[in-house]
């Protein structure tokens, strides 16, 4: 999954940089070098992270052990807020993909601003509700589609972003076999299988989607 982008457009609604202009005093600046933790399963949720540049991933693990990414948050995009908000443990692991720059915002003086200021809170309102929707979209990928089925989805849309016939992952395999909730193991025989129907060309990263 490419980095998730909540579209606010609801009539009157402000977008990320007006928000972020109205709480950015709060901000406390923080710099995670890549594969760094922002936060580890069973942490507390004192604040929230507003990503000013750079790639977030959140991981959990299965009951069966798989390493299954929820998700990934770049530039201009905000994590964990709902947690902070609920005054939950992260159920998940937080890392920085590459190196990072975020804002830090403590959970009280926050929820005071946003709380206090119309506007922003309609704007929180509408960016959790969307996450909510994603969120549950993805999940019932994951728990209805098999894993040939979610790859070539993934595959389809490496595709379609581009005019030639072929394409290169834009990732290591052991990180989209995370994203995909599989094992680097098991991505590969499915990659092996796809070649084998006649559906996939492979020669290292570069791809091509015959059918």
């Amino acid at each position: 999954m490419t980095a998730v982008k909540f579209p606010l457009d609801s009539p009157g609604s402000i977008n990320f940089q007006q928000a972020l202009a109205l709480l950015r005093d709060l901000g406390q600046p923080r710099s995670i070098a890549k594969g760094g933790s922002l936060a580890m399963e069973g942490d507390g949720a004192e604040g929230f992270w507003w990503v000013e540049q750079g790639v977030v991933r959140i991981d959990q693990i299965s009951l069966d052990g798989r390493q299954l990414e929820l998700g990934r948050f770049s530039s201009g995009e905000i994590v964990a807020a709902a947690l902070a908000f609920s005054d939950a443990p992260f159920p998940h692991h937080l890392e920085a993909m590459v190196d990072s720059r975020l804002l830090w915002f403590p959970r009280r003086l926050a929820w005071q601003r946003i709380t206090t200021t119309p506007e922003l809170a309609a704007f929180f309102l509408l960016m959790l509700a969307g996450k909510c929707r994603l969120l549950q979209q993805r999940l019932h990928t994951q728990g209805l589609l098999t894993l040939r089925e979610r790859l070539l989805i993934h595959l389809r849309g490496l595709a379609a972003s581009t005019d030639a016939g072929s394409f290169q992952l834009s990732q290591p395999k052991k990180e989209l076999a995370k994203q995909l909730g599989a094992t680097p193991e098991t991505l590969s025989r499915t990659l092996r299988l796809l070649v084998a129907e006649g559906l996939l060309s492979m020669q290292g990263r570069r791809l091509c989607l015959l059918k």
